[in-house]
């Protein structure tokens, strides 16, 4: 059974009309369209950042999430994410390529001069994202005040805001003469909803022929029979001012829609008016539902009474947003509602919380009901004073998960749809899908036939192709750089290039290449490569969508300026201590170190005396106590240990971490007489096999080379090259000092703590701890996964006993 065939019988299997249905189930242009479109894999970003008001000085802490946008499981495809922070006017300001290990990736950005006072947009997304005109990136605005300047900031007042009023038809469309279901839509310029106002529909003449009340976020629905030749207002009250706004493109012909959810049932009602009627008599419709990934497709008519009514078990839904399309009998769109189905969404409670206070810290442990045992886990936590104004993050990991993806517009105060599980949460909510019109899915660009190219591949680390110059055929050396281990790698005649693959340069590596003359037999001679890096470059993201913003408003002007000059503590007014100046045998000190790194291991650290000897390393190795043999004519060396009577005797040798050794007894170190005691930093080595694994009983020999060797930097063998990309490493977070504890300034912008990435014990505990600040109430920000599948956004109040 192949996939289309599959999900119409599945379609068939729970789709009830009450109108007779012809030609079901046959495979249209819509359903090749959409699988062709959808077949490419999506990721979703998702951003838990530690507040969304800072003070100059902070740190903005943050933990990233990428996810596999069908399967909501942490996505395994990209280890490269983009980060930037940009200004009002797009310019972006600060941008870090981060490492994604398994699906997370956690840095800081700091708040420094750069980020003067004003509102700053936060990005994150990766190259793949690019392809898509979904929105599957992250993006919130945040905003940053000088503690020492609030005096100059100017709070938004009432009567300086301005408000967008929209009526909109359920479906898309509104039509006379018949009850039509009306989206109310009333936001700021900001982006804020008009909170809990009266409004109503009225004719030319200011009849009211319809009345709603706007929500907490600005939002309402109202039903109303527009009479062709009037013209109808919407308006909404705000004490004593008028907003209104025209309704406009009532339509005398065509189809409307409109979904009514019940306990079990999703039931939608295509209608048209008598003029209509005649016109689409016999005329085949079809109604698709998707997810963005799969569809299921029927025919359907609309009755001699002008109605269609379609029915849906909703225990047959798809997880999160369905979409529901109407299209002509010529594949047209015509009408678009989308419905969020919640009921399997796996999301997980922390069920108990305890606090120890210790000393100067408080030692927290969170426990979670976990329905199956705990196999992997990442939480973000934020702690903050539970009066705070500074964490009012509109999209939480659920909702950028489950929602932001597949509608146009920007979610105010998302996570509210993912606290409680009731009727009027689950009624905001439809609003919220009936309000959104048409999702984030462009018919035009499924149906255009055009074969999709992927400009923008997935990226995974940095992929560094070396082209050989003049023929120079021999040993590439790759020294070690982050994440990556020394590689050799051997050109032989014929080749051109060999390539560095997944690479992860950070800001402080030097990346090194030195060159063996194999033909020569000489380590004498730099490299001639010319290298090219795929990435190379920081890629930009643009993209139509307006982001609510984390703007001023009157009640921040609440905060006493004068208070906060004093509340802010900068780390520069430590006490200085007398310095004491320690000398030591540095050779010595290293020494120590590294031989308490090679656990169960001799260390040899080459003395200076023997570096300027240029001794070979080779009859070096016999001064330790192995057995070596040069044949100067076939230009081989061989290493054995002496103490071995049975068996295979050759040890592991490893050059920089790089393995030399083969299976057999004929393994070839000839690349070893290359080197002399001048390149050589240190030697860990072991003679009985311990720490040699499996294949150690002949013992082990890890030659370190110095990259300051003489032979080296007198003959400039090793070449460094510029990487022009590479990865931020993982920045410590650092809780600011403040210089009082209880005043109003720290209880609502202060920062108490962030904790980027705690695991889960196998009980399903996690533990952290911090300094206590001697609040008595705290609020913990919790966002995370556990198990790949389920999700915890949850806020926990603490409150201590003073």
């Amino acid at each position: 059974m192949n996939k289309t065939t599959f999900f119409l019988t599945r379609f068939l299997s729970f789709i009830f009309l009450t109108i007779t249905i012809s030609s079901l189930g046959q495979t249209t242009e819509i359903i090749e369209s959409y699988e062709e479109y959808s077949e490419a894999p999506r990721e979703i970003a998702y951003a838990h950042l530690n507040k969304s008001t800072y003070i100059e000085g902070e740190i903005l802490g943050f933990t990233a999430y990428i996810f596999d946008k069908f399967t909501k499981e942490s996505s395994k495809m990209t280890s490269n994410l983009y980060c930037t922070i940009s200004d009002e006017n797009g310019d972006v300001l600060k941008k870090k390529l981060v490492k994604v290990q398994d699906g997370i990736a956690v840095n800081a950005f700091d708040i420094d001069s750069t980020l003067s006072t004003g509102i700053f947009t936060f990005k994150a997304y990766t190259n793949w994202m690019k392809n898509f005109d979904e929105q599957n990136h992250f993006e919130q605005t945040f905003k940053v005040i000088d503690a020492d300047n609030l005096g100059d900031i100017k709070s938004v007042s009432p009567k300086d805001i301005k408000v967008d009023l929209q009526a909109l038809g359920e479906g898309g469309h509104l039509l006379y003469n018949v009850s039509n279901t009306v989206g109310i839509i009333a936001k700021n310029q900001f982006g804020y909803g008009i909170v809990n106002a009266y409004g109503s529909i009225k004719d030319e003449d200011k009849n009211v022929v319809s009345e709603f009340r706007l929500n907490d976020v600005g939002l309402a629905k109202a039903l109303f029979t527009p009479i062709p030749g009037k013209k109808y207002s919407v308006s909404i009250n705000l004490n004593e001012r008028e907003i209104s706004s025209p309704i406009n493109n009532i339509e005398s012909f065509g189809i409307i829609m409109s979904l009514t959810p019940t306990s079990d049932v999703i039931r939608l009602q295509i209608k048209t008016n008598k003029e209509t009627l005649q016109r689409i008599k016999n005329k085949d419709y079809k109604v698709a539902l998707h997810n963005g990934s799969d569809m299921v497709l029927s025919d359907f008519q609309i009755n001699e009474n002008g109605t269609a009514i379609l029915s849906f078990p909703k225990s047959e839904l798809y997880k999160g947003v369905n979409i529901f399309t109407i299209f002509s009998n010529d594949d047209k769109p015509l009408l678009e509602r989308l419905y969020f189905n919640n009921t399997s969404i796996s999301q997980s409670r922390i069920s108990k919380v305890k606090v120890k206070a210790e000393t100067d810290s408080l030692d927290i442990s969170l426990s979670l009901d976990l329905t199956e045992a705990q196999k992997s886990s990442n939480l973000s936590v934020s702690v903050l004073p539970s009066k705070t104004k500074s964490y009012n993050h509109h999209n939480n990991i659920l909702s950028q998960l489950f929602i932001q993806p597949y509608i146009k517009g920007r979610i105010e105060n998302g996570s509210s749809y993912f606290k409680t599980n009731d009727r009027k949460t689950d009624y905001n909510l439809d609003l919220l899908m009936l309000t959104q019109g048409w999702s984030s899915y462009n018919w035009k660009t499924i149906l255009s036939n055009q074969e999709r190219t992927f400009i923008y591949p997935f990226e995974r680390g940095i992929d560094i192709v070396a082209n050989v110059r003049k023929e120079k055929l021999g040993t590439y050396i790759v020294y070690p750089i982050a994440n990556n281990k020394t590689q050799l790698f051997d050109v032989p005649k014929n080749e051109v290039a060999f390539t560095v693959k997944q690479s992860y340069p950070t800001e402080d590596d030097i990346f090194r290449i030195g060159y063996v003359n194999t033909k020569k037999k000489q380590f004498k001679e730099k490299p001639s490569l010319y290298l090219q890096y795929y990435p190379s470059e920081f890629p930009d993201f643009k993209n139509n969508q307006k982001v609510i913003d984390e703007t001023f408003i009157d009640s921040d002007k609440y905060v006493n300026p004068n208070q906060q000059s004093e509340a802010w503590e900068n780390s520069q007014d430590a006490t200085e201590l007398d310095e004491i100046v320690l000398k030591v045998d540095k050779r010595k000190t290293r020494l120590e170190a590294l031989e308490k790194k090679a656990i169960g291991a001799r260390v040899d650290l080459i003395k200076e005396n023997i570096k300027l000897r240029n001794l070979r390393l080779d009859l070096y190795l016999q001064r330790l106590g192995w057995v070596t043999q040069f044949d100067y004519f076939a230009g081989t060396l061989s290493i054995t240990n002496p103490r071995v009577n049975w068996g295979n005797p050759v040890p592991l040798v490893y050059l920089d971490n790089a393995l030399l050794s083969s299976q057999g007894v004929s393994s070839d170190f000839s690349l070893l007489t290359f080197l002399n005691m001048g390149d050589i930093d240190y030697i860990e080595y072991e003679f009985y096999g311990s720490g040699g694994g499996i294949r150690g009983n002949a013992g082990f020999i890890k030659i370190f080379s110095d990259p300051n060797g003489k032979t080296m930097k007198k003959k400039n063998m090793v070449v460094a090259y510029d990487v022009p990309l590479r990865f931020s490493k993982e920045k410590t977070f650092y809780t600011p000092k403040y210089q009082y504890y209880d005043s109003d300034f720290f209880k609502e912008y202060g920062t108490i703590d962030w904790q980027s990435n705690i695991t889960i014990d196998a009980s399903g505990t996690a533990n952290f701890k911090f300094y206590d600040t001697k609040n008595t109430k705290i609020s913990l920000f919790v966002e995370g996964i556990i198990n790949e599948n389920q999700f915890i956004s949850q806020e926990i109040k603490i409150e201590r006993e003073n």
